[in-house]
């Protein structure tokens, strides 16, 4: 049939074609994407490259990591999500990180807003931030970051009697620290 038969009929030429082009152009976009990523593992030279793919292919479930990546970046709305999952496997297959804090860190980065993700050095100031706090971190910043897991809660404060650094009390995790110190 090779789309021959039915591109004659007028309207269903015409949805095949605009089908060709939507999948061509997402391909398209997938290929910048992996483009981007691949630019910002640093490889300098052939040797790196050499030596990341060692490392890279030693791990038994190679593919479940590439295909995990895969669809991470086929996802990715932001370049800099890119970025952070390039500085991510670079920590991963370095061994900075263990396999399960890097999957874990893919899956934040998928589900993550990057303005509010970029919010979290605010915990490099203090330990503890309040959901109603004097050092500007919205209220729904801090609850972002603590529903994809880049940090917990301790509780509640009743905070002072003007109602600053009241509510609930966030602190940065594992994954807020790694995301915070080594991937941001």
């Amino acid at each position: 049939m090779e789309d021959g038969l039915f591109n004659d009929i007028p309207f269903v030429g015409t949805g095949i074609s605009v089908v060709k082009l939507i999948h061509s152009a997402s391909d398209r976009i997938l290929l910048s994407k992996i483009i981007h990523f691949i630019n910002e593992l640093k490889l300098k030279n052939e040797q790196e490259i050499k030596e990341f793919k060692i490392k890279y292919f030693k791990y038994t479930d190679y593919d479940r990591i590439s295909s995990k990546i895969l669809l991470s970046l086929e996802r990715a709305d932001n370049l800099q999500k890119i970025k952070w999952l390039a500085r991510s496997l670079r920590l991963f297959i370095g061994k900075e990180i263990t396999k399960s804090e890097f999957l874990r860190l893919t899956s934040i980065i998928n589900s993550a807003y990057v303005e509010d993700v970029i919010k979290i050095v605010a915990f490099d100031e203090r330990n503890e931030i309040t959901s109603n706090n004097d050092i500007n971190v919205e209220k729904y910043v801090l609850e972002h970051l603590f529903s994809i897991g880049l940090i917990g809660n301790l509780g509640i404060d009743g905070g002072a009697a003007d109602g600053k650094n009241s509510g609930t009390i966030y602190v940065s995790n594992e994954f807020g620290r790694i995301m915070r110190k080594r991937i941001i």
